[in-house]
């Protein structure tokens, strides 16, 4: 990873956009902002852009009310975190109308490289863990950098439950609670609230519940009925999947979401030997090998067709036993 080249072109430029992509986790968003805050402190102009809504249970991060959706300026430098393509980042403007130079940094696999500067590290736990490469020894880690910074990687991590979590991201994480950082305080926030319209939702989408392939396939959707009846919105449904994917016997779990216009989104996990990166690949999606996703211009129930089907083959394919 070039970090010399990435801090020649901090040195030469003086206004940043950073970005990340729509339906914003906490990798995203605290990387956007971490990398927000240490330009700041070198005396840069930078300006954290998203657009789609933040998620409440993110709003505690130091400078997350920074955050806009778009931006009519041109900057010097566009960055743009945490996204394997340009579609992910939705904006309506070419990227050059943005920032005169784009740099990518990026763990996933999947990443097209599409920036004048490409920072892909896809043995990274998350983009938090490559900021904060990139800062250490460079720029003072202070307190708000370092929660940003903490939150992107136990997201990211599912709170080191994932097989992405390395030697390399416990010892950040354990630097980051050095500067006062708190996991339990990062925890309650993250994991451990739930509005009464995520419950509401939560007890309806199980009952969808489905299973195929012997029990390794377990399905869930949430219509857009649903979502009405419970008053709840896209963020309440964070999480659900993960019920389906920790029954036992399960080796993927399956969300799919109904949208407006025939859109149907849908979400992967896997446990233990399934790329669910390749299944979604396959939907022009993508991801990480444990946890992907895509979007499918079909009704809900063809998507939930088409998508099962190749599920059931990779599984097929893996274990060499017929799926019922």
């Amino acid at each position: 990873m070039d970090i010399a080249a990435f801090y020649e072109l901090v040195e030469k430029n003086h206004s940043f956009m950073i970005a990340s992509h729509v339906a914003p986790d906490g990798d995203s968003i605290g990387s956007v902002l971490a990398l927000t805050l240490a330009l700041l402190k070198l005396g840069k102009k930078a300006v954290p852009v998203i657009n789609d809504n933040i998620p409440k249970k993110y709003r505690f991060l130091p400078g997350s009310n920074f955050i806009i959706k778009e931006t009519s300026e041109k900057y010097d430098v566009l960055i743009a975190l945490d996204c394997g393509d340009i579609e992910r980042l939705g904006f309506n403007r070419p990227l050059k109308e943005y920032g005169t130079i784009v740099v990518n940094i990026d763990h996933h696999k999947s990443n097209i490289y599409f920036g004048d500067l490409n920072l892909v590290d896809s043995s990274a736990s998350s983009v938090g863990e490559i900021i904060y490469r990139l800062l250490d020894g460079k720029v003072e880690i202070d307190f708000d950098i370092a929660l940003n910074i903490f939150t992107s990687i136990i997201t990211d991590t599912g709170s080191i439950r994932y097989s992405n979590t390395t030697p390399a991201s416990l010892k950040i994480l354990a630097k980051l609670v050095d500067k006062g950082v708190r996991p339990d305080y990062v925890s309650r926030q993250v994991f451990e609230r739930r509005s009464l319209a995520s419950v509401l939702l939560l007890t309806s989408v199980l009952n969808t519940l489905e299973f195929s392939a012997d029990g390794k396939i377990a399905s869930l959707f949430i219509t857009k009925d649903m979502l009405k009846a419970a008053d709840a919105d896209e963020e309440d449904a964070d999480g659900i999947i993960n019920y389906a994917r920790e029954i036992e016997g399960v080796e993927v779990a399956v969300l799919f979401k109904e949208y407006e216009d025939g859109l149907t989104k849908v979400g992967f996990r896997s446990n233990e030997w399934v790329d669910v990166s390749m299944l979604a690949a396959e939907f022009n999606g993508g991801g990480h090998p444990r946890a992907a996703g895509c979007q499918i211009k079909l009704p809900l129930e063809e998507t939930k067709e088409i998508v099962l089907n190749a599920v059931k083959l990779a599984i097929l394919e893996d274990t060499g036993e017929r799926c019922n």
